[in-house]
Protein backbone atom coordinates (compact mmCIF):
# COMPACT_ATOMS: atom_id res chain seq x y z
CA UNK A 1 0.00 0.00 0.00
CA UNK A 2 2.59 3.05 0.64
CA UNK A 3 4.85 1.59 -2.66
CA UNK A 4 1.21 2.36 -4.51
CA UNK A 5 0.91 5.92 -2.53
CA UNK A 6 4.69 7.25 -3.17
CA UNK A 7 4.33 5.59 -6.96
CA UNK A 8 1.21 7.29 -7.66
CA UNK A 9 2.67 10.86 -6.07
CA UNK A 10 5.74 10.77 -8.20
CA UNK A 11 2.99 9.83 -11.54
CA UNK A 12 1.22 12.98 -10.42
CA UNK A 13 4.19 15.25 -10.54
CA UNK A 14 5.94 13.76 -13.30
CA UNK A 15 2.25 14.13 -15.24
CA UNK A 16 2.27 18.25 -14.05
CA UNK A 17 5.53 18.56 -15.32
CA UNK A 18 4.87 17.15 -18.63
CA UNK A 19 1.85 18.44 -19.46
CA UNK A 20 1.87 21.93 -17.60
CA UNK A 21 5.70 22.91 -18.22
CA UNK A 22 6.33 21.60 -22.00
CA UNK A 23 8.81 24.28 -22.74
CA UNK A 24 11.15 23.88 -19.65
CA UNK A 25 11.84 19.90 -20.77
CA UNK A 26 13.56 18.65 -23.00
CA UNK A 27 13.50 15.71 -25.79
CA UNK A 28 15.37 13.66 -23.65
CA UNK A 29 13.56 14.74 -20.36
CA UNK A 30 10.61 14.26 -21.77
CA UNK A 31 11.47 10.70 -22.71
CA UNK A 32 12.88 9.58 -19.22
CA UNK A 33 9.71 11.29 -17.60
CA UNK A 34 7.57 8.81 -19.47
CA UNK A 35 10.18 6.01 -18.81
CA UNK A 36 9.52 6.70 -15.43
CA UNK A 37 5.11 6.97 -15.62
CA UNK A 38 5.43 3.56 -17.27
CA UNK A 39 7.67 1.56 -14.70
CA UNK A 40 5.94 3.42 -11.92
CA UNK A 41 2.46 2.23 -13.43
CA UNK A 42 4.01 -0.98 -13.69
CA UNK A 43 4.63 -1.10 -10.09
CA UNK A 44 1.19 0.23 -9.21
CA UNK A 45 -0.10 -2.53 -11.23
CA UNK A 46 1.94 -5.56 -9.67
CA UNK A 47 1.27 -4.22 -6.24
CA UNK A 48 -2.36 -4.29 -6.56
CA UNK A 49 -2.39 -8.37 -7.55
CA UNK A 50 -3.22 -10.61 -4.90
CA UNK A 51 -1.06 -13.13 -3.48
CA UNK A 52 -0.32 -16.47 -5.11
CA UNK A 53 -2.83 -18.30 -2.63
CA UNK A 54 -6.03 -16.88 -4.68
CA UNK A 55 -4.76 -18.55 -7.72
CA UNK A 56 -4.83 -22.07 -6.16
CA UNK A 57 -7.81 -23.88 -7.45
CA UNK A 58 -9.68 -24.80 -4.15
CA UNK A 59 -9.54 -28.58 -3.75
CA UNK A 60 -12.83 -30.56 -2.76
CA UNK A 61 -13.97 -33.64 -1.07
CA UNK A 62 -16.51 -35.62 -2.88
CA UNK A 63 -17.18 -37.48 0.19
CA UNK A 64 -18.35 -34.49 2.53
CA UNK A 65 -20.03 -31.51 1.91
CA UNK A 66 -17.84 -28.71 2.68
CA UNK A 67 -20.48 -25.77 3.16
CA UNK A 68 -19.59 -24.04 6.22
CA UNK A 69 -21.54 -21.43 8.41
CA UNK A 70 -20.91 -17.46 8.71
CA UNK A 71 -18.01 -16.52 10.79
CA UNK A 72 -19.75 -16.76 14.15
CA UNK A 73 -20.11 -20.52 13.89
CA UNK A 74 -17.00 -21.72 16.71
CA UNK A 75 -15.74 -24.28 13.95
CA UNK A 76 -15.70 -25.51 10.31
CA UNK A 77 -14.84 -28.69 8.81
CA UNK A 78 -11.83 -29.26 6.88
CA UNK A 79 -12.30 -29.10 3.56
CA UNK A 80 -9.95 -32.45 3.37
CA UNK A 81 -10.62 -34.94 6.00
CA UNK A 82 -8.23 -37.76 6.01
CA UNK A 83 -10.16 -40.49 6.05
CA UNK A 84 -9.72 -43.57 9.10
CA UNK A 85 -11.35 -46.35 7.50
CA UNK A 86 -13.97 -47.10 4.89
CA UNK A 87 -16.65 -50.15 4.20
CA UNK A 88 -18.70 -49.23 1.19
CA UNK A 89 -19.84 -46.07 1.05
CA UNK A 90 -19.29 -45.41 3.95
CA UNK A 91 -16.23 -43.57 5.61
CA UNK A 92 -14.83 -42.65 9.23
CA UNK A 93 -13.05 -39.16 9.96
CA UNK A 94 -11.74 -37.74 13.22
CA UNK A 95 -13.39 -34.32 14.02
CA UNK A 96 -10.86 -32.61 15.09
CA UNK A 97 -12.34 -29.13 15.65
CA UNK A 98 -14.56 -29.87 18.13
CA UNK A 99 -15.35 -33.04 19.98
CA UNK A 100 -12.25 -35.32 19.38
CA UNK A 101 -14.40 -38.45 18.14
CA UNK A 102 -14.80 -40.29 15.01
CA UNK A 103 -17.48 -40.18 13.26
CA UNK A 104 -19.06 -41.99 10.34
CA UNK A 105 -20.20 -40.44 6.93
CA UNK A 106 -22.79 -42.19 3.90
CA UNK A 107 -20.83 -40.19 0.91
CA UNK A 108 -24.56 -41.79 -1.16
CA UNK A 109 -27.21 -40.90 1.39
CA UNK A 110 -25.43 -37.85 3.41
CA UNK A 111 -25.93 -39.66 6.97
CA UNK A 112 -23.32 -38.89 9.65
CA UNK A 113 -23.04 -41.42 12.87
CA UNK A 114 -21.17 -41.17 15.68
CA UNK A 115 -20.91 -45.50 16.08
CA UNK A 116 -19.94 -47.56 13.72
CA UNK A 117 -22.76 -48.31 10.57
CA UNK A 118 -21.96 -51.55 10.70
CA UNK A 119 -20.59 -54.61 12.58
CA UNK A 120 -17.86 -55.35 10.18
CA UNK A 121 -16.92 -52.06 10.13
CA UNK A 122 -13.01 -51.85 10.47
CA UNK A 123 -11.50 -51.02 13.75
CA UNK A 124 -10.11 -47.38 13.91
CA UNK A 125 -6.19 -46.66 14.96
CA UNK A 126 -5.37 -42.99 15.05
CA UNK A 127 -1.61 -41.96 14.94
CA UNK A 128 0.18 -40.11 17.57
CA UNK A 129 -0.78 -36.81 16.44
CA UNK A 130 -4.46 -37.33 15.92
CA UNK A 131 -4.23 -39.51 19.07
CA UNK A 132 -3.13 -36.07 20.99
CA UNK A 133 -5.61 -33.82 19.41
CA UNK A 134 -8.56 -36.33 20.14
CA UNK A 135 -7.57 -36.21 23.74
CA UNK A 136 -7.42 -32.85 24.25
CA UNK A 137 -10.43 -31.89 22.39
CA UNK A 138 -12.46 -34.38 24.57
CA UNK A 139 -11.15 -33.08 27.10
CA UNK A 140 -12.03 -29.41 26.28
CA UNK A 141 -15.81 -30.90 25.05
CA UNK A 142 -16.48 -32.03 28.17
CA UNK A 143 -15.21 -29.92 30.41
CA UNK A 144 -17.48 -26.87 28.35
CA UNK A 145 -20.50 -29.68 29.28
CA UNK A 146 -20.15 -29.60 32.31
CA UNK A 147 -19.48 -26.14 33.26
CA UNK A 148 -22.71 -25.64 30.85
CA UNK A 149 -24.50 -28.18 32.95
CA UNK A 150 -23.57 -26.28 36.41
CA UNK A 151 -24.84 -23.25 35.20
CA UNK A 152 -28.06 -24.70 34.43
CA UNK A 153 -28.57 -26.47 37.49
CA UNK A 154 -27.27 -22.90 39.31
CA UNK A 155 -30.00 -21.31 37.61
CA UNK A 156 -32.38 -23.56 37.83
CA UNK A 157 -31.89 -23.87 41.87
CA UNK A 158 -32.31 -20.54 41.95
CA UNK A 159 -35.15 -20.60 40.12
CA UNK A 160 -36.97 -23.05 42.42
CA UNK A 161 -35.49 -21.25 45.81
CA UNK A 162 -37.17 -17.84 44.46
CA UNK A 163 -40.10 -19.20 43.39
CA UNK A 164 -40.46 -21.27 46.84
CA UNK A 165 -39.78 -18.15 48.72
CA UNK A 166 -42.47 -16.23 46.58
CA UNK A 167 -44.50 -18.80 47.58
CA UNK A 168 -44.64 -18.61 51.70
CA UNK A 169 -44.62 -14.92 51.25
CA UNK A 170 -47.99 -15.41 49.36
CA UNK A 171 -49.37 -18.02 50.84
CA UNK A 172 -48.60 -16.36 54.57
CA UNK A 173 -50.46 -13.34 53.09
CA UNK A 174 -53.41 -15.07 51.93
CA UNK A 175 -53.79 -16.87 55.52
CA UNK A 176 -53.68 -13.48 57.09
CA UNK A 177 -56.10 -11.94 54.63
CA UNK A 178 -58.38 -15.33 55.21
CA UNK A 179 -58.18 -15.08 58.98
CA UNK A 180 -59.27 -11.31 59.51
CA UNK A 181 -62.02 -11.59 56.50
CA UNK A 182 -63.71 -14.79 58.55
CA UNK A 183 -63.70 -13.13 61.65
CA UNK A 184 -65.16 -9.88 60.87
CA UNK A 185 -67.65 -12.19 58.38
CA UNK A 186 -68.21 -13.86 62.04
CA UNK A 187 -69.00 -10.68 63.74
CA UNK A 188 -71.07 -8.78 61.14
CA UNK A 189 -73.27 -12.31 61.36
CA UNK A 190 -73.57 -12.19 64.87
CA UNK A 191 -73.97 -8.95 65.75
CA UNK A 192 -77.80 -8.88 65.34
CA UNK A 193 -79.16 -5.46 67.23
CA UNK A 194 -83.06 -5.45 68.25
CA UNK A 195 -84.10 -2.06 69.65
CA UNK A 196 -87.46 -2.29 69.32
CA UNK A 197 -90.01 -1.14 71.33
CA UNK A 198 -90.70 -3.01 74.42
CA UNK A 199 -94.28 -2.80 73.70
CA UNK A 200 -93.91 -4.61 70.76
CA UNK A 201 -92.22 -7.49 72.89
CA UNK A 202 -95.02 -7.60 75.00
CA UNK A 203 -97.72 -7.90 72.12
CA UNK A 204 -95.84 -10.97 70.88
CA UNK A 205 -94.77 -13.20 74.18
CA UNK A 206 -94.23 -16.21 72.20
CA UNK A 207 -91.68 -14.60 70.28
CA UNK A 208 -88.22 -15.78 71.03
CA UNK A 209 -84.90 -13.82 71.85
CA UNK A 210 -82.41 -14.04 69.05
CA UNK A 211 -78.68 -13.97 70.77
CA UNK A 212 -77.81 -9.88 70.74
CA UNK A 213 -74.90 -8.37 71.85
CA UNK A 214 -75.45 -4.32 72.19
CA UNK A 215 -72.38 -4.03 74.57
CA UNK A 216 -70.77 -0.72 72.75
CA UNK A 217 -68.05 -1.04 75.05
CA UNK A 218 -66.62 -4.31 73.21
CA UNK A 219 -63.50 -4.46 71.76
CA UNK A 220 -65.03 -3.87 68.50
CA UNK A 221 -68.56 -1.95 69.55
CA UNK A 222 -67.38 1.54 68.13
CA UNK A 223 -65.98 -0.57 64.84
CA UNK A 224 -69.73 -1.96 63.71
CA UNK A 225 -71.88 0.48 65.71
CA UNK A 226 -72.95 1.80 61.87
CA UNK A 227 -73.52 -1.45 60.42
CA UNK A 228 -75.88 -2.19 63.96
CA UNK A 229 -78.00 1.11 63.15
CA UNK A 230 -78.41 0.02 59.36
CA UNK A 231 -79.53 -4.02 60.74
CA UNK A 232 -81.96 -2.50 62.82
CA UNK A 233 -83.48 -0.71 60.37
CA UNK A 234 -83.92 -3.37 58.02
CA UNK A 235 -85.08 -5.72 60.73
CA UNK A 236 -87.60 -2.97 61.78
CA UNK A 237 -89.11 -2.74 57.97
CA UNK A 238 -89.28 -6.41 57.82
CA UNK A 239 -92.29 -8.28 59.63
CA UNK A 240 -91.56 -10.82 62.01
CA UNK A 241 -90.88 -14.23 61.60
CA UNK A 242 -90.22 -16.12 65.23
CA UNK A 243 -86.97 -17.77 64.57
CA UNK A 244 -85.49 -20.79 66.76
CA UNK A 245 -82.66 -20.32 69.06
CA UNK A 246 -80.28 -23.18 67.92
CA UNK A 247 -77.40 -22.19 69.58
CA UNK A 248 -74.64 -24.92 70.15
CA UNK A 249 -71.63 -25.19 71.95
CA UNK A 250 -69.70 -24.40 68.44
CA UNK A 251 -71.22 -21.65 67.88
CA UNK A 252 -71.34 -19.60 71.01
CA UNK A 253 -70.24 -15.92 70.94
CA UNK A 254 -67.06 -15.27 73.19
CA UNK A 255 -65.74 -12.02 73.74
CA UNK A 256 -67.12 -9.31 71.45
CA UNK A 257 -69.40 -11.54 69.29
CA UNK A 258 -66.61 -13.43 67.76
CA UNK A 259 -66.41 -17.05 67.15
CA UNK A 260 -64.20 -19.80 68.65
CA UNK A 261 -61.51 -20.40 66.70
CA UNK A 262 -61.67 -23.32 66.95
CA UNK A 263 -64.91 -23.84 64.77
CA UNK A 264 -63.18 -20.75 62.42
CA UNK A 265 -59.97 -23.06 61.59
CA UNK A 266 -62.13 -26.03 60.85
CA UNK A 267 -64.29 -24.52 58.60
CA UNK A 268 -60.93 -23.31 56.69
CA UNK A 269 -59.22 -26.78 56.86
CA UNK A 270 -62.38 -28.13 55.21
CA UNK A 271 -62.82 -25.32 52.48
CA UNK A 272 -59.05 -26.64 51.64
CA UNK A 273 -59.45 -30.19 51.32
CA UNK A 274 -62.17 -29.67 49.34
CA UNK A 275 -59.82 -27.66 46.41
CA UNK A 276 -57.00 -29.45 46.51
CA UNK A 277 -57.54 -32.23 43.73
CA UNK A 278 -54.10 -32.55 42.52
CA UNK A 279 -54.67 -34.02 38.79
CA UNK A 280 -52.05 -37.19 37.65
CA UNK A 281 -50.28 -37.77 34.37
CA UNK A 282 -49.44 -40.54 32.48
CA UNK A 283 -47.14 -39.49 29.85
CA UNK A 284 -45.45 -41.29 26.83
CA UNK A 285 -43.57 -40.79 23.75
CA UNK A 286 -43.15 -42.28 20.41
CA UNK A 287 -40.53 -41.42 17.51
CA UNK A 288 -40.65 -43.42 13.98
CA UNK A 289 -37.76 -41.88 11.84
CA UNK A 290 -38.35 -41.34 8.47
CA UNK A 291 -37.94 -45.12 6.10
CA UNK A 292 -34.32 -43.69 4.97
CA UNK A 293 -33.31 -42.25 8.23
CA UNK A 294 -34.20 -45.32 10.50
CA UNK A 295 -30.34 -45.94 10.85
CA UNK A 296 -29.38 -42.76 12.51
CA UNK A 297 -32.75 -41.94 14.41
CA UNK A 298 -34.22 -39.27 12.12
CA UNK A 299 -34.77 -35.59 12.68
CA UNK A 300 -37.47 -35.87 15.24
CA UNK A 301 -36.86 -35.29 18.62
CA UNK A 302 -38.72 -35.36 22.46
CA UNK A 303 -38.36 -35.17 25.89
CA UNK A 304 -40.54 -35.91 28.75
CA UNK A 305 -39.71 -34.84 32.25
CA UNK A 306 -42.17 -34.28 35.41
CA UNK A 307 -45.41 -32.07 34.45
CA UNK A 308 -43.20 -30.54 31.14
CA UNK A 309 -43.24 -31.88 27.69
CA UNK A 310 -42.34 -31.36 23.88
CA UNK A 311 -41.58 -32.24 20.53
CA UNK A 312 -38.92 -30.68 17.91
CA UNK A 313 -38.90 -31.48 14.49
CA UNK A 314 -35.83 -31.47 12.45
CA UNK A 315 -36.22 -29.43 8.84
CA UNK A 316 -35.44 -32.03 6.07
CA UNK A 317 -34.76 -28.93 3.65
CA UNK A 318 -32.08 -26.98 6.02
CA UNK A 319 -28.47 -27.37 5.19
CA UNK A 320 -26.39 -29.15 7.66
CA UNK A 321 -22.71 -30.15 8.66
CA UNK A 322 -21.55 -33.57 9.15
CA UNK A 323 -20.26 -35.00 12.10
CA UNK A 324 -22.33 -31.91 13.92
CA UNK A 325 -25.17 -32.74 16.42
CA UNK A 326 -28.95 -31.66 14.89
CA UNK A 327 -30.16 -28.87 16.07
CA UNK A 328 -33.69 -30.81 17.14
CA UNK A 329 -31.65 -33.28 19.36
CA UNK A 330 -29.49 -30.52 20.93
CA UNK A 331 -32.76 -28.26 21.81
CA UNK A 332 -34.70 -31.91 23.39
CA UNK A 333 -31.74 -32.56 25.04
CA UNK A 334 -31.31 -28.51 26.67
CA UNK A 335 -35.01 -28.57 27.65
CA UNK A 336 -34.73 -31.56 29.41
CA UNK A 337 -32.19 -30.00 31.75
CA UNK A 338 -33.61 -26.66 32.18
CA UNK A 339 -36.87 -28.09 33.02
CA UNK A 340 -37.80 -28.55 36.96
CA UNK A 341 -38.85 -31.76 37.76
CA UNK A 342 -40.81 -31.51 40.39
CA UNK A 343 -42.98 -28.22 39.23
CA UNK A 344 -44.70 -26.84 35.91
CA UNK A 345 -44.03 -24.18 33.71
CA UNK A 346 -46.03 -21.00 32.88
CA UNK A 347 -45.75 -20.01 29.39
CA UNK A 348 -43.10 -17.06 29.95
CA UNK A 349 -41.35 -19.58 31.68
CA UNK A 350 -41.49 -22.04 28.71
CA UNK A 351 -40.46 -19.34 26.44
CA UNK A 352 -37.30 -18.07 29.05
CA UNK A 353 -36.47 -21.85 28.40
CA UNK A 354 -36.84 -22.52 25.20
CA UNK A 355 -34.84 -19.28 24.54
CA UNK A 356 -31.64 -20.31 26.28
CA UNK A 357 -31.82 -23.67 25.15
CA UNK A 358 -31.69 -22.18 20.98
CA UNK A 359 -28.92 -19.98 21.91
CA UNK A 360 -27.19 -22.53 22.94
CA UNK A 361 -27.94 -24.91 19.86
CA UNK A 362 -27.32 -21.88 17.67
CA UNK A 363 -23.36 -22.24 19.13
CA UNK A 364 -22.98 -26.11 18.96
CA UNK A 365 -25.65 -27.62 16.73
CA UNK A 366 -26.68 -27.75 13.11
CA UNK A 367 -29.81 -27.77 10.93
CA UNK A 368 -33.16 -26.08 12.00
CA UNK A 369 -36.48 -27.42 14.01
CA UNK A 370 -39.72 -26.40 15.16
CA UNK A 371 -40.67 -26.77 18.55
CA UNK A 372 -43.86 -27.32 20.61
CA UNK A 373 -43.53 -27.23 24.60
CA UNK A 374 -46.11 -27.94 27.24
CA UNK A 375 -46.50 -27.69 30.82
CA UNK A 376 -49.61 -28.79 33.01
CA UNK A 377 -50.41 -28.00 36.33
CA UNK A 378 -51.18 -30.10 39.24
CA UNK A 379 -54.53 -27.37 39.23
CA UNK A 380 -55.29 -28.81 35.45
CA UNK A 381 -54.07 -25.61 33.59
CA UNK A 382 -52.24 -26.66 30.70
CA UNK A 383 -49.82 -24.27 28.99
CA UNK A 384 -48.14 -24.21 25.64
CA UNK A 385 -46.23 -22.95 23.20
CA UNK A 386 -46.02 -23.40 19.26
CA UNK A 387 -43.16 -22.02 16.74
CA UNK A 388 -44.05 -23.95 13.80
CA UNK A 389 -46.14 -26.60 11.96
CA UNK A 390 -46.32 -29.33 14.82
CA UNK A 391 -49.38 -29.38 17.37
CA UNK A 392 -50.80 -29.74 20.83
CA UNK A 393 -54.41 -30.96 20.60
CA UNK A 394 -56.69 -31.48 24.08
CA UNK A 395 -59.43 -33.75 23.53
CA UNK A 396 -62.59 -34.37 25.84
CA UNK A 397 -65.35 -36.48 25.33
CA UNK A 398 -64.23 -37.84 21.81
CA UNK A 399 -64.35 -33.82 20.63
CA UNK A 400 -61.09 -31.67 20.00
CA UNK A 401 -61.91 -28.77 22.83
CA UNK A 402 -58.88 -26.73 22.49
CA UNK A 403 -55.15 -26.75 20.31
CA UNK A 404 -52.50 -24.84 19.23
CA UNK A 405 -52.08 -22.66 16.25
CA UNK A 406 -49.69 -23.37 13.24
CA UNK A 407 -47.18 -20.49 12.25
CA UNK A 408 -46.11 -20.61 8.99
CA UNK A 409 -44.47 -18.12 6.61
CA UNK A 410 -45.44 -19.89 3.26
CA UNK A 411 -46.51 -23.81 2.40
CA UNK A 412 -43.60 -25.96 3.29
CA UNK A 413 -41.86 -23.17 5.26
CA UNK A 414 -42.31 -23.31 9.04
CA UNK A 415 -41.46 -20.70 11.35
CA UNK A 416 -38.14 -22.15 12.63
CA UNK A 417 -35.42 -22.24 15.00
CA UNK A 418 -31.38 -21.72 13.71
CA UNK A 419 -28.58 -19.75 14.02
CA UNK A 420 -29.59 -18.10 10.52
CA UNK A 421 -33.13 -17.74 11.00
CA UNK A 422 -34.78 -14.75 12.46
CA UNK A 423 -37.61 -16.86 14.00
CA UNK A 424 -37.34 -16.78 18.12
CA UNK A 425 -39.02 -18.31 20.99
CA UNK A 426 -41.15 -15.06 21.46
CA UNK A 427 -42.44 -15.38 18.44
CA UNK A 428 -44.58 -18.50 18.74
CA UNK A 429 -48.19 -18.86 18.96
CA UNK A 430 -49.53 -20.24 22.94
CA UNK A 431 -51.80 -21.85 24.66
CA UNK A 432 -53.61 -21.58 28.11
CA UNK A 433 -56.46 -24.18 28.68
CA UNK A 434 -57.99 -25.76 31.62
CA UNK A 435 -58.29 -29.41 31.58
CA UNK A 436 -60.31 -31.68 33.54
CA UNK A 437 -59.88 -35.76 34.59
CA UNK A 438 -60.70 -38.13 31.57
CA UNK A 439 -59.12 -35.51 29.07
CA UNK A 440 -56.54 -36.49 26.77
CA UNK A 441 -53.57 -34.33 25.34
CA UNK A 442 -51.97 -35.00 21.92
CA UNK A 443 -48.56 -33.80 20.88
CA UNK A 444 -46.74 -34.19 18.00
CA UNK A 445 -44.89 -33.27 14.63
CA UNK A 446 -46.03 -32.32 11.02
CA UNK A 447 -45.61 -36.11 10.48
CA UNK A 448 -48.91 -37.07 12.41
CA UNK A 449 -51.01 -34.22 11.42
CA UNK A 450 -49.97 -33.81 8.12
CA UNK A 451 -51.49 -37.51 7.58
CA UNK A 452 -54.14 -37.85 9.98
CA UNK A 453 -57.35 -35.57 9.90
CA UNK A 454 -58.88 -34.71 12.89
CA UNK A 455 -61.92 -37.07 12.38
CA UNK A 456 -58.93 -39.84 12.17
CA UNK A 457 -57.10 -38.64 15.25
CA UNK A 458 -60.23 -38.59 17.52
CA UNK A 459 -61.01 -42.15 15.92
CA UNK A 460 -57.53 -43.57 16.78
CA UNK A 461 -58.11 -41.85 20.40
CA UNK A 462 -61.46 -43.37 21.32
CA UNK A 463 -60.50 -46.69 19.97
CA UNK A 464 -57.64 -46.99 22.43
CA UNK A 465 -58.32 -44.66 25.23
CA UNK A 466 -58.69 -47.04 28.02
CA UNK A 467 -55.11 -48.46 26.91
CA UNK A 468 -52.00 -46.79 28.74
CA UNK A 469 -50.20 -43.44 27.15
CA UNK A 470 -47.68 -45.82 25.94
CA UNK A 471 -50.28 -47.85 23.82
CA UNK A 472 -52.23 -44.62 22.25
CA UNK A 473 -49.26 -43.07 21.33
CA UNK A 474 -48.00 -45.95 19.57
CA UNK A 475 -51.16 -46.25 18.03
CA UNK A 476 -50.96 -42.99 16.38
CA UNK A 477 -47.79 -43.51 15.25
CA UNK A 478 -48.39 -46.16 13.76
CA UNK A 479 -51.71 -45.29 11.98
CA UNK A 480 -49.70 -41.67 10.81
CA UNK A 481 -47.14 -43.97 8.70
CA UNK A 482 -49.58 -46.17 7.26
CA UNK A 483 -51.81 -42.97 5.56
CA UNK A 484 -48.27 -41.71 4.86
CA UNK A 485 -47.50 -44.89 2.54
CA UNK A 486 -51.18 -44.63 0.83
CA UNK A 487 -50.78 -42.54 -2.39
CA UNK A 488 -55.20 -42.44 -2.50
CA UNK A 489 -55.58 -41.62 0.85
CA UNK A 490 -57.38 -38.25 1.35
CA UNK A 491 -54.72 -36.44 3.71
CA UNK A 492 -54.63 -32.86 5.23
CA UNK A 493 -51.10 -32.30 3.09
CA UNK A 494 -52.42 -33.26 0.19
CA UNK A 495 -55.08 -30.82 -0.09
CA UNK A 496 -52.82 -28.19 0.83
CA UNK A 497 -50.43 -29.05 -1.91
CA UNK A 498 -52.80 -29.16 -4.33
CA UNK A 499 -54.32 -25.86 -3.43
CA UNK A 500 -50.72 -24.52 -3.28
CA UNK A 501 -50.16 -25.64 -6.72
CA UNK A 502 -47.25 -29.36 -5.94
CA UNK A 503 -46.93 -31.05 -9.05
CA UNK A 504 -46.80 -33.87 -6.64
CA UNK A 505 -50.00 -34.01 -5.55
CA UNK A 506 -52.42 -32.85 -8.36
CA UNK A 507 -55.13 -34.75 -7.31
CA UNK A 508 -55.00 -33.31 -3.85
CA UNK A 509 -54.20 -37.21 -2.55
CA UNK A 510 -51.86 -38.86 -0.97
CA UNK A 511 -49.63 -39.17 2.41
CA UNK A 512 -46.83 -37.60 2.92
CA UNK A 513 -43.80 -39.75 4.36
CA UNK A 514 -41.40 -38.06 6.95
CA UNK A 515 -40.32 -38.65 10.06
CA UNK A 516 -43.08 -39.27 12.94
CA UNK A 517 -43.45 -38.43 16.87
CA UNK A 518 -46.23 -38.34 19.38
CA UNK A 519 -46.25 -37.61 23.26
CA UNK A 520 -49.87 -38.77 25.05
CA UNK A 521 -50.67 -37.26 28.32
CA UNK A 522 -54.03 -38.67 30.09
CA UNK A 523 -55.32 -36.57 32.76
CA UNK A 524 -56.32 -38.29 36.21
CA UNK A 525 -56.76 -37.98 39.49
Amino acid sequence: SIVAVVCNLVIIIAAYLHYCHPPTMTTSMNSCFISVILLLQLLVVCNNIPSSQAFCPTTTSTSITTTTRSSTFPFQLHLTPEPLAEEGSWTAYLDDTTTGLVYYFNAGTGESLWTPPTETFPSISLNEDQQVIATNLQKKYSNDKQQQQKKSSQKKTTATTKTTEKKKKETKKEEGSSLIGTLFSKVNENRVVDKKPATTKKAEPTTKKVVTDTDDSSLFGNLFAKKEEAATTTAAAEPKVAKKETTTKDEAISFGGFPKLGNLFQKSSDESSSTSTTLELDMSAYVLPHPAKVRWGGEDAVFCKGRTFGVFDGVSGAEKLDGVPLYSVTLAQEMKQLVPSDMPLSVQQLTQQLTTAAEFADRSATGASTAVVASLSPEGELQALNVGDSSCFVIRNNAIMSKTKEIVHYFDCPYQLSEDSPDRPKDGTKLKVKCQPGDVIVMGSDGVFDNLSDAALLEQVSQYQTQRAAVLARKVVEASRRVSLDETAETPYAKMAKRNGDEDYVDGVGGKVDDVSCIIVKVCT
